[in-house]
């Protein structure tokens, strides 16, 4: 089989959903995780730890945790935290809410931040921006 370049996989990964496809640059993730950071910071809600949800959140989890000087760990989304630490779960979109119902349904009361956030479901604790997610995002640790 020939390999097909990034257009075309986008292109045909895409083609089901009928959204335009967005490609972010590390720039505008640097700017997204600048304000998640402000955000967390107003809060004045003293952590412990930062867990990044596998894959996406990763590498938004690891800029925070260098930021805010905090741990780091790795869940997959039914993944039960450790309750006696004070933990921000961290993933990159919050855009049809399962994975952040999965997380939070094995882990009551967690406080999650995201970077975009769809405007059509209930407000986290912590996001970056608010959007309509009428376009496919494309993260640039995806290319």
């Amino acid at each position: 089989m020939d390999s097909i370049s990034s257009k075309e996989y986008d292109h045909w990964k895409h083609e089901s959903t009928k959204k335009q496809v967005r490609h972010l640059t590390w720039y505008h993730v640097n700017e997204l995780v600048d304000t998640l950071e402000a955000n967390i910071r107003k809060a004045k809600y003293h952590y412990e730890l930062i867990v990044g949800v596998t894959r996406g959140g990763l590498v938004p989890a690891v800029m925070l945790s260098h930021r805010l000087k905090l741990p780091m760990m790795a869940i997959t989304p039914r993944t039960l935290i450790p309750i006696t630490k004070r933990c921000l779960v961290i993933d990159e979109i919050y855009d049809t809410g399962d994975t952040i119902k999965q997380i939070k349904e094995v882990n009551p009361g967690i406080h999650v931040g995201v970077l975009f956030h769809n405007e059509a479901l209930p407000d986290l604790e912590y996001f970056a921006t608010k959007d309509p997610l009428n376009q496919w995002i494309v993260f640039p640790w995806e290319n």
